[in-house]
């Protein structure tokens, strides 16, 4: 996974653990996802990066 900057990246890996444990919404990871994934929407369509609820990490 490809992000817009080291300080967005930093920022994706905290909010992939709150949703981790339910202190965020799906929306709200999607969200973050759009904000901080270097071509999100490209990559969106290729795989999912979501699995049964959980964060699934992809290739980075």
């Amino acid at each position: 996974m490809k992000y817009e900057s080291e300080i967005l990246k930093v920022m994706h890996q905290d909010a992939k653990e709150a949703y981790k444990i339910g202190a965020i919404t799906e929306a709200r990871m999607r969200e973050y996802d759009e904000m901080c994934i270097k071509n999100y929407k490209t990559a969106k369509e290729s795989s999912s990066i979501y699995n049964n609820d959980n964060v699934v990490e992809q290739n980075q």
